[in-house]
């Protein structure tokens, strides 16, 4: 009995990848929340940044790291401003979900 790799099954079934799902559906969500007035809660919880003492070693990845690097990954410099541009966005999120390494 031979093993399917990953990649393997994934051709073989017709599902879409649970990764890049929930990784486009976090770009959308940001996107809209880039758009938001300045006085709403979600936008001013994005922004914030929360003090206190940094500790030892590297340090850790923050959640906010890993959205911007997903656009970078796609050839997206600025994605702040492609967010607010909702035509722009979506059409970044249409080439993600097509992007095989995302």
């Amino acid at each position: 009995m031979t093993s399917l790799h990953n990649r393997e099954i994934e051709e073989l079934s017709d599902e879409p990848n649970i990764v890049k799902v929930i990784k486009c559906s976090l770009l959308w969500w940001v996107g809209h929340v880039v758009r938001m007035d300045d006085n709403k809660l979600p936008k001013k919880i994005l922004w914030t940044n929360v003090g206190g003492q940094q500790g030892c070693g590297r340090p850790k990845s923050r959640w906010i790291d890993g959205v911007e690097e997903d656009p970078r990954q796609l050839g997206c410099r600025n994605w702040r401003t492609e967010a607010r541009e909702r035509g722009q966005w979506r059409h970044l999120l249409e080439e993600a979900k097509a992007q095989p390494g995302l």
